[in-house]
Formats: structure tokens, sequence, C-alpha cells
């Protein structure tokens, strides 16, 4: 436990050789529609979750099952030829956390996979995009802990971010993956809405099902069904309104 966040596992799983992938929400929610999507793909199962008295106080209900805001799903799944890796791990929320708890959430994170002999973190982010007109502007950008995943993003032809920021739980990953010399690769997807942007996390899944030729991630359904999935998103986060704490979890964090 550190400052207050603990891991709790329902079940012990090995993740040797496993790619771990963080994904907190943040421009267009385009990490957690992502997230959601490999989640239901690949099946993965709910293993575990992180809790602490400082995330939101909710609840998520899924298939009929309550489950707390942060959890751990994960799968055995070959995700790629002989040097690629064994497991699928996921860690999922639909909120962000409190920013003064990050830093220690992040340690709480790379101490769990650490501990788990992860092999690679990866994350999902969404860029604001400068024009939706301009078809030169890469739709899929990569930034890379260390020179080994700067091969990784080098070998699959994604462009990688030269100049620029990116803040919250991947920020903090990044720097600390990038002082312990961890390997971690951030997909950063152009978002052109303000709202939860599908075909963003479409052309992120679309990446990934290249980079992972073990396993079949299909972005089509997210493409086709993008309007709703919106719609969805936008309903639930306007009925969330008037009990979410505005003080301290502002909805705007989400725009």
């Amino acid at each position: 436990m550190t400052n207050d966040i603990q891991i709790i596992e329902h079940e012990e799983m090995d993740l040797s050789n496993c790619m771990l992938a963080v994904s907190f929400p943040t421009v267009g929610l385009v990490s957690t529609i992502a997230a959601h999507h490999i989640v239901d793909s690949l099946k993965l199962k709910e293993i575990g979750a992180i809790v602490s008295n400082k995330f939101m106080p909710t609840t998520i209900i899924h298939n009929k099952y309550p489950s707390p805001p942060v959890r751990i799903y994960a799968g055995k799944k070959k995700c790629g030829p002989k040097d690629g890796c064994d497991q699928i791990a996921v860690i999922m929320s639909e909120f962000m956390p409190p920013y003064e708890i990050i830093d220690s959430l992040v340690d709480t994170i790379l101490e769990w996979a650490e501990r788990k002999n992860c092999r690679v973190i990866t994350s999902f982010e969404g860029s604001h995009a400068k024009n939706k007109t301009d078809e030169k502007e890469k739709k899929v950008l990569g930034v890379a802990s260390n020179k080994y995943m700067q091969s990784i993003l080098e070998k699959f032809n994604i462009s990688q971010m030269g100049e620029g920021m990116i803040t919250g739980v991947t920020g903090v990953l990044l720097y600390k993956t990038a002082l312990q010399n961890l390997n971690m690769m951030c997909l950063l997807s152009r978002v052109y809405s303000k709202f939860p942007d599908s075909r963003a996390a479409a052309e992120l899944i679309q990446v990934l099902d290249v980079m992972l030729p073990g396993i079949k991630l299909d972005p089509k359904p997210l493409y086709d069904e993008a309007g709703r999935i919106e719609e969805k998103i936008k309903s639930y986060m306007e009925e969330s309104k008037p009990t979410a704490p505005q003080s301290r979890f502002s909805m705007d964090m989400y725009r």
C-alpha cells in the first residue's frame, strides 16, 4: 500500500511476460473507450482492483456485478511472435484520479507490474487535432520510454512525438519508466471533438492490432457504432453531474 492506495487481487494470476495497458480517461475518453473494447473483444477476466478513499465514491455496474472505479483485467493471450507477450492485462477506469495522488498511484502500479514481471507497459491517450481537414496530419503518434521501445515504434512506422506535453497518469508513467529504463510506450490518437471520440479510439485499436499479430482486435465495431457509443457516454456523463462532487471531480476533465 502507498498512501492509502492498495491493489487487491481477486485471484493470483501469473502475468510474467505480460503487456500491461494502463487506461485512465483524458481527451475524448479515447483511452477508456479503447480499453473497454480490448477487455470485451478478448473476453478478459476481472482479476483485481485498485482502491483508495481518495477515488470518486462510486461503483461501476457491468453484467449485473458492482465493481470499484479502477479495475484490473487479464487473460492468457499470445500477443505476437516468439519475442512477444504471453498475457495481456488492463488497468482501467472511467474516472481520472485526483491530481494529488497520481504520483503515488503510478508508484503503486509500477511496483505491482515489477512484482508480476510484466514485460511492457502501454497507455492510450487522445491528442487535440488542429485541423480536421488536414489529411497530412498523422492520426496516431507514439512516445517511448527508452531506445528499445523507440525501435518498436519505428518497426511499425509509428511517428514519434518530437515535442509536446502529456499530463495525468500517462505523463507520470512515462517519465518514471524513462528514469528507471522500463519498457513503456504511449499511443496517442488525434481527437477532433470535445465529446467522447470512438473513431479516435478505433484508430488506436487498428494500430495495436497490427503491432500484436497474435491476437485479433477488430476496430470495425468502434467505427460502425461510434455515434451510439458517444451518445451513451455523453448521456451517462450528463446523468452523473448532479451527484458528482464538483469541487474535486469536475466533469470538464472529460471535455
